[in-house]
């Protein structure tokens, strides 16, 4: 890291695009080549187009763990992503562009009130958003304020989503996060509508995220009861 440091600013700018650039090639033909090998069941898809016919939009919540393969699973339903402002996230947000995704930079917690803004704006238009309200530092599957706030203020409800595999690694990630292993069984799941009320009190925000987290967890469940073998040969 000293030695790094050392190098002239034009130069470490230079090495670090490179870095990017070949951090995000390698992650977006990972994905390509899982996503064409893997065999996929959906559960309760209509949901979506159903909540977006008679809404105009709606906020896919899903957890942190799933962000890589959601990529795939979910590249045909136009949604906009909210991808994490720091460096990491830069990486996220190139390999979401090569997906077709548009992206919003930031957070919807932890002074994140520019993001927010921008995407109740992009709801209301009609723009549908994804979103992980686990992230993007944890504590993992527990519900952040964030998502609740937006559902209240843009008057739009949350689809819960899920996926799992038969046959996944493991990061040593702070979230665990998920890569399905190619040729693997995989089964994504949309859950029903939740709607925020736009009367909510902010004394009544931790109660709702409560609400939604037991919502996800057991639609986590349900999924993996889907799978048609046990997880037995995922790394840890």
């Amino acid at each position: 890291m000293k030695n790094f440091l050392k190098i002239p600013e034009e130069k470490r700018s230079l090495i670090k695009k490179i870095r990017n650039w070949l951090i995000t090639f390698f992650l977006t033909i990972l994905i390509r080549f899982i996503g064409i090998t893997t065999r996929v069941k959906q559960v309760n898809n209509k949901v979506l187009t159903k909540v977006i016919n008679k809404h105009g939009s709606v906020i896919l919540a899903t957890w942190h763990q799933n962000i890589f393969f959601s990529i795939w699973l979910l590249r045909n339903k136009e949604l906009t992503a909210l991808i994490s402002s720091s460096e990491d996230g830069e990486i996220i947000s190139n390999v979401f562009k090569q997906y077709g995704y548009p992206a919003v930079r930031g957070s919807t917690t932890r002074g994140g009130i520019p993001a927010l803004k921008q995407l109740i704006d992009l709801l209301k238009i009609g723009k549908s958003v994804a979103i992980t309200p686990d992230g993007p530092l944890g504590p993992p599957e527990k519900i952040q304020s964030g998502v609740i706030l937006l559902a209240k203020y843009a008057d739009i409800p949350i689809i819960p989503w899920h996926y799992e595999s038969h046959n996944q690694w493991r990061l040593k990630s702070w979230d665990k996060h998920k890569i399905p292993k190619p040729f693997s069984c995989i089964v994504e799941s949309f859950g029903e509508p939740f709607y925020v009320p736009k009367t909510l009190l902010p004394k009544e925000v931790p109660l709702v995220c409560e609400k939604l987290e037991d919502i996800l967890k057991e639609l986590t469940k349900n999924t993996l009861e889907q799978i048609p073998f046990t997880n037995k040969s995922s790394k840890n």
